[in-house]
């Protein structure tokens, strides 16, 4: 770890950790005297000498209670990061469903975590995509609405795709899903090839069916290599989704890109501090296909809004401020915080919203008055 920290790496992801952890080839009297976390915090406490602001990020794909513990509990000494594979799960039943109800659920029951310690958020990672922690019939809704054809399973519990092509390339769709990733609070984790919208191949046996080259621009091999097609590690992705369509080159150029938007909703979320550190809570409203949520932190609120169905749909709804309920709004506004209108707010916190078919809007509760208001975002 010391000789890669000294290379300019900025951290590690720890693959199954439970696992890591296992005790084998001790005695058993021995083996009663080790606690195997105290390695894993001896391994964070050397990793943030060495780098403050290195991390480590581990996959630990267990129920929620039992991942406290690799967060080092209530010191939080551990792991810095985790990824949320129940959220991820519960977002594709919500997606499948085009009900947000199982996402809302799942995240509502999160436990409080050490502010060292966060959330990694993510659309797919660079193995199946696991869909253990759902029930045998609710993996049967995703695997009907994203994977029918069992080539396109694995382990009879994950997906080989990536996240367009199950989607079937729809754009507005699409840019729901990772505008509703970075909303969600926690850290946003892309996987290569995300941010243009890059296809699997599943010609190429198991997981490696999403770890195709990387796709920079529309020349042999996708500009990914000079070599040989036969000689590289893997086949360019063919088809609609390889890189005479999906490339990097292309997407920095148009201004319409998936690229493009992810590179917005990058530097939005790192204008939106209340995300990442702030106080979730779900806002109710009618539609079962709208997840509506505020987070809030130091007096400031965003709230997001994301329809996860194929038909438009208005909601009225009420925010408040994290001061608490019944504190007047008059001459509020719900701030856009994207590329839509402002909503006004009524003095209770009322508002009415209309959303596309899978629309997203992002905003901050804001004093209509207030002379900064026009200038948040510039």
């Amino acid at each position: 770890m010391g000789f890669w920290l000294q290379l300019g790496l900025d951290g590690f992801r720890l693959d199954a950790v439970p696992f890591f952890l296992e005790l084998r080839g001790e005695p058993k009297d021995k083996a009663a005297q080790i606690d195997p976390h105290d390695y894993l915090g001896a391994l964070r406490s050397f990793l943030n000498r060495r780098n403050g602001s290195a991390v480590l990020l581990g996959e630990v794909n267990l129920p929620y209670r039992e991942q406290l513990k690799y967060f080092g509990g209530t010191a939080g000494n551990e792991l810095n990061m985790q990824f949320d594979f129940l959220a991820m799960q519960n977002m594709y039943l919500a997606l499948a469903r085009e009900d947000a109800r199982p996402l809302a659920k799942t995240l509502a029951s999160r436990p409080q975590i050490h502010e060292d310690n966060q959330w990694a958020m993510f659309v797919r990672n660079h193995d199946e995509l696991t869909l253990d922690k759902l029930s045998e019939e609710e993996r049967g809704e995703v695997f009907a609405a994203f994977g029918a054809d069992p080539d396109m399973q694995m382990y009879g519990r994950g997906l080989r795709r990536r996240l367009p092509p199950m989607l079937d390339g729809d754009p507005a769709r699409i840019r729901m899903v990772y505008s509703l990733l970075f909303s969600l609070p926690g850290t946003p984790v892309l996987f290569y090839g995300e941010e243009i919208g890059m296809g699997e191949d599943l010609t190429q046996p198991g997981r490696a069916a999403v770890r195709a080259p990387m796709q920079w621009d529309d020349t042999a091999n996708g500009g990914f290599s000079a070599a040989e097609p036969g000689e590289l590690v893997a086949p360019i992705v063919e088809g609609y989704f390889g890189p005479r369509n999906v490339n990097v080159a292309a997407s920095k150029r148009d201004p319409d890109s998936l690229w493009n938007f992810i590179a917005t909703l990058i530097r939005r979320y790192r204008e939106t501090p209340e995300l990442g550190w702030g106080d979730f809570r779900i806002i109710k409203q009618p539609s079962t296909a709208v997840l509506l949520h505020s987070c809030s932190r130091a007096g400031s609120t965003v709230v997001m809004a994301h329809n996860l169905g194929p038909q438009p749909v208005e909601i009225d709804a009420r925010v408040s401020l994290p001061d608490g309920e019944g504190q007047s709004l008059a001459g509020a506004i719900l701030l856009d915080l994207l590329d839509g209108e402002n909503i006004p707010l009524e003095e209770d916190g009322h508002f009415t919203l209309k959303l596309d078919r899978y629309g997203y809007r992002w905003f901050r509760i804001h004093d209509a008055h207030d002379s900064t208001a026009s200038h948040t975002q510039q």
